[in-house]
């Protein structure tokens, strides 16, 4: 059976089918295009200003230069990295500190929990932490600027539960306030 010529051979299709796409407008952007994205508020929110937390908000964290005295080791390491934060605590009106600090040859870190949130830029005070085989007492006084936080924390170390505690670690920081916490 045979199949008659269709009217328009392959080369007359292509040859048209050029001829439309050279004559096919260009498209214009919409004009909602034309404004950029605008993303929907109500989906991304930010975190608070830092400048808009004020002279005694301690909640946050900081980063900055440590002094560290390894007392294992009778000697000081001058400009480590610290790492700072200033929680809440679990009880209304109290706040927890907790620092970490990257050595050359380790790290070390501290946690102050029961903290009286200070009405104004100091906080001092002593925490102790009893642990089984070994009890840790923190010495702290710290003073907040603006965003900036400067501080002391020296541990003394007991072992066992009785007699003297003798000095340990004691780190001397400067710090500069990085983010805040969403307390939602």
């Amino acid at each position: 059976m045979k199949f008659p010529l269709r009217p328009f051979p392959a080369f007359s299709t292509v040859l048209l089918l050029a001829m439309g796409c050279a004559t096919t407008p260009t498209q214009q952007p919409s004009p909602a295009s034309e404004k950029g994205f605008e993303p929907k508020l109500a989906k991304f929110t930010a975190p608070a200003p830092l400048a808009n937390l004020g002279e005694g908000s301690w909640i946050g964290s900081y980063t900055g230069t440590v002094d560290v005295f390894i007392g294992e080791e009778e000697r000081w390491q001058k400009g480590s990295p610290i790492s700072l934060f200033v929680q809440p605590d679990d009880q209304e009106g109290k706040l927890r500190l907790l620092g970490h600090v990257m050595l050359t040859a380790g790290r070390r870190s501290f946690y102050i929990g029961d903290i009286d949130e200070p009405p104004g830029n100091t906080i001092a005070g002593e925490y102790t932490d009893g642990g089984i085989l070994v009890t840790t007492k923190y010495i702290y006084a710290l003073n907040l600027s603006g965003l900036l936080v400067a501080g002391t924390v020296k541990t003394l170390v007991r072992r066992g539960d009785e007699g003297p505690f003798r000095p340990a670690d004691e780190w001397r920081f400067d710090a500069e306030r990085r983010s805040t916490f969403d307390l939602r």
